[in-house]
């Protein structure tokens, strides 16, 4: 089991003093992953329906400030030196493919092979407008061919493709990714249309606890999903076991016991023991890599978290 932290390219880490404190204590705590997200802008009105809330509204939308993903790969890569970088995630039609596979590849030579590329299709129609992007319509499909055109330009000697939305050929594309074949593609996503991607085009899986429609908030509702994702693969004549499972929990982390209306406790709150008991009950179902909010109001919190974490709760897991 690998544990990695969410980090917002905004609040407390919207400083370069702030991201360089969050990501350091990060890695010295012993996290593997730190998974930056991904916004450009923030319209002044938003009418698209946030999956990730009962209500479908972003509260995200109260705070316009967010630095770019892909810039923030080489700079967390330039402030580290082990922890990997998951894009967390970064929605595929925002940018241009060419230029995109450019920046992936170069942050995984400059990192020497940390970065995975974390990815989904996007849900808000006006960011996309707003930036130019394909239609919104057409994310999936747009989504789809520029994962393939990663692929072709991070693996083969002559890259050239004659797609509906990029066409090139007659280029050199290098240097290529450290790592090979090309940097680990995990698809975002909890729908039937994510897992699909996932067996057609993923290296693993990267769900979010919080999906309204397909709740991941529990080993046996996990279970569920990669049952579903298990038999895609069948059809797609995909090997399951090599995929990558990871998992965001959007919850609480917490070292007091969270209750909520049931009076029982949340999972991943209250004592290290308790915690550590959540982990691998979500590691027997087949889970690889658990990412936690570990941000909290201010610099020193989330600073206290993070080594709280590192040094109560993680030397406690013992993998099988």
């Amino acid at each position: 089991m690998k544990f990695g932290f969410q980090l917002m390219l905004r609040g407390v880490a919207s400083s370069p003093e702030g991201l360089t404190a969050v990501v350091q204590k990060g890695e010295q705590s012993g996290f593997d992953i730190v998974a930056p997200n991904d916004h450009i802008l923030v319209p002044a009105g938003i009418d698209s329906t946030y999956p990730y809330s009962e209500n479908g509204v972003w509260a995200g939308a109260s705070v316009v400030d967010c630095h770019d993903q892909l810039t923030a790969l080489t700079f967390i890569a330039g402030k580290t030196e082990r922890i990997k970088i998951l894009t967390s995630v970064m929605v595929v039609p925002y940018r241009e493919p060419v230029l995109t596979a450019k920046i992936i590849s170069s942050a995984d030579v400059l990192s020497k092979g940390r970065i995975i590329v974390g990815c989904g299709a996007g849900w808000m129609q006006e960011e996309m407008d707003a930036i130019g992007a394909p239609p919104f319509r057409e994310r999936g499909k747009v989504t789809d061919e520029y994962l393939s055109i990663f692929k072709e330009l991070w693996t083969k000697e002559d890259p050239a493709y004659d797609g509906e939305y990029a066409k090139f050929k007659n280029i050199h594309f290098k240097p290529k990714p450290v790592q090979k074949p090309h940097p680990p593609i995990w698809i975002g996503g909890e729908s039937k249309a994510a897992l699909r991607r996932t067996a057609r085009l993923g290296n693993g899986w990267f769900p979010a606890a919080n999906n309204p429609k397909f709740r991941i908030d529990s080993p046996d509702s996990l279970k569920d999903r990669l049952d579903t994702l298990r038999q895609l693969c069948d059809e797609e004549k995909r090997d399951f076991a090599e995929l990558d499972l990871g998992f965001f929990y959007t919850g609480v982390v917490s070292s007091d016991p969270v209750t909520g209306e049931d009076q029982k406790r949340r999972i991943f709150s209250g004592k290290p023991e308790d915690i550590i008991g959540d982990i691998e009950s979500f590691r027997d179902v087949g889970l690889g890599t658990i990412i936690f909010r570990m941000e909290r109001p201010s610099l020193m919190e989330t600073l206290d978290l993070l080594e709280w974490f590192g040094s109560e709760v993680k030397p406690l897991f013992k993998n099988k």
